[in-house]
């Protein structure tokens, strides 16, 4: 099972940037124009810009950063 895991921006900045992720258990996943309400009816938040989206399966993750032009850009990890 693949787990999809949302990372709130800390609206605070205090102690950390984002707050500990919420998490869903997730079967497929087809992103589309209504991908944004799929998640906020899933996760019963309201995504904005700055928030972190993770996909994970099979120990395979990948991360996205809602933008604030409402396009989702990839976070690749240097090495």
């Amino acid at each position: 099972m693949a787990a999809v895991r949302l990372y709130k921006r800390n609206e605070t900045f205090v102690e950390k940037y984002y707050k500990k992720p919420m998490e869903h258990e997730a079967k497929s996943i087809v992103a589309g124009p209504s991908f944004i309400q799929f998640l906020n009816k899933q996760f019963r938040i309201q995504i904005a810009a700055g928030d972190i989206i993770q996909f994970e399966s099979a120990n395979v993750g990948k991360y996205f950063m809602f933008s604030i032009s409402g396009t989702w850009d990839e976070i690749i990890k240097l090495q």
